[in-house]
């Protein structure tokens, strides 16, 4: 818990911008669009849903999830695998390409980036698709080995 709260001193520090999520089940055959802020550490993000009243923070390996300011119990495989999501939002906003070309292979198409997954990220996640605005992402796209996908876009802060 007082990582949390460390986390949370960081967060205030980091600068916060608008994003749009688009989650896409196979399984069901629906698309669930959200929105809200997000905010980088290093070691850590924190995300507000704001359509949906929910936060997510995530620091240094510890991990709160918030739902109408309720905590929320996460089994150990759930948070497990919310973590890794979590690590790979980190990673691809660092822009560290030592540590990403370490886990995965990367080829470009036109403007947007195309990772491969390597090692056991490839247990759950087929592949990546960043587009860079300078050197932060400005969209992303999580294709997973159940067919679904999770997309994020950075909102436009000129408009």
């Amino acid at each position: 818990m007082k990582y949390i709260v460390l986390g949370l001193l960081f967060f205030s520090l980091s600068h916060a911008v608008g994003f749009t999520e688009l989650r896409y089940s196979d399984a069901f055959g629906k698309t669930k669009k959200l929105s809200g802020d997000i905010s980088f550490s290093k070691y850590g993000v924190k995300i507000d849903y704001t359509d949906a009243n929910k936060s997510i923070i995530y620091n240094d390996g510890e991990l709160e999830i918030y739902d109408n300011k309720n905590l929320i119990e996460l089994d150990a495989y759930q948070a497990q695998k919310m973590g890794a999501f979590l690590d790979i939002l980190i990673l691809l906003h660092s822009n560290d390409k030592r540590q990403i070309s370490e886990n995965f292979e990367i080829s470009n198409n036109n403007s947007i980036e195309i990772l491969l997954p390597k090692d056991e990220i490839k247990e759950y996640l087929k592949k990546i698709e960043l587009k860079r605005d300078k050197s932060e992402f400005a969209f992303i796209k999580l294709f997973f080995n159940n067919n679904d996908t999770i997309e994020i876009k950075i909102d436009d802060e000129t408009n």
